[in-house]
């Protein structure tokens, strides 16, 4: 019972969807697994989940070429996830340190803007991103990616 903010479809991989909520959970969603009728009352649960966000998620959208990359944004900060990365067995375990509770998906933070409100990938450089916030513009190339 959470609000959904925002929602993006992938443009690579149509049954992928992703969507960002109040309560801070960005997930991504296959819509094979959703019921198309035939009596199955199972609710379908996402591919992913990240629930480190704090603050409500203001904008999500999946990377232009890469159809693994997806950015999204709450008020606070930018990030950009690699799906493609997966989590290793050992690593599944409950962390007990708060900062060990980070997804290895996870490959970029950018912070320092304040109401952040959208996120967007440049179409003709596939790297550069662009926010809007209450403090201006921001564009930047992560310098991992």
């Amino acid at each position: 019972n959470i609000d959904i903010n925002v929602i993006a479809w992938n443009h690579h991989v149509t049954n992928l969807l992703a969507t960002g909520c109040d309560d801070g959970t960005l997930s991504v969603w296959d819509l094979r697994t959703f019921g198309g009728g035939g009596g199955s009352k199972k609710e379908p649960l996402p591919l992913a989940r990240f629930t480190s966000h704090a603050k409500p998620i203001t904008s999500v959208e999946w990377h232009p070429t890469d159809e693994s990359m997806i950015v999204c944004s709450d008020e606070d900060a930018t990030f950009v996830y690699d799906l493609s990365i997966e989590e290793e067995e050992d690593a599944k375990a409950k962390p007990t340190n708060p900062q060990e509770d980070i997804p290895p998906q996870l490959l970029f933070v950018h912070c320092g803007s304040q109401f952040t409100k959208e996120v967007h990938w440049h179409p003709q450089i596939p790297s550069m991103l662009m926010t809007t916030s209450q403090t201006g513009y921001s564009l930047f190339i992560p310098s991992n990616l």
